[in-house]
C-alpha cells in the first residue's frame, strides 16, 4: 500500500466531508475545474468547494494551474496513479 493510498484513506474516511472531497476528486479526474465550476456542478457552496480543493491541494492530489483568479485545478500525477484505488475506496463511503 502506497503512502498516497494511505492519504486517500485518511482524506475520505477520517476527515470531515470525505464524501464531498470524493465527489470533487471524481470530477477532477475527468477534467480541470475551478472552484466556482465545481460548486455549481455539485450543487455546493463556493466556500465548501474552495475549502475541499485547498485540502486536496495540501495532500498533493490536485494542483492549481496558475495563480490567477478563477484558475483551474487539475489532478496531479499522484492522484492519477491512485485513481483505481480511489474508485474502490469511494464505493465504501
Amino acid at each position: 500500500m502506497t503512502d498516497n493510498n494511505n492519504k486517500l484513506k485518511i482524506l475520505l474516511f477520517q476527515k470531515k466531508g470525505g464524501k464531498t472531497s470524493a465527489r470533487i476528486i471524481e470530477q477532477l479526474l475527468i477534467r480541470p475545474y475551478n472552484p466556482n465550476q465545481i460548486a455549481e456542478l455539485l450543487d455546493i457552496s463556493y466556500n465548501t468547494a474552495y475549502y475541499h480543493m485547498q485540502i486536496l491541494q495540501k495532500y498533493h492530489f490536485i494542483e492549481k494551474k496558475n495563480d490567477e483568479y478563477g484558475s483551474f485545478y487539475e489532478a496531479t500525477e499522484a492522484l492519477l496513479k491512485e485513481s483505481e484505488s480511489f474508485f474502490k475506496l469511494k464505493e465504501l463511503i
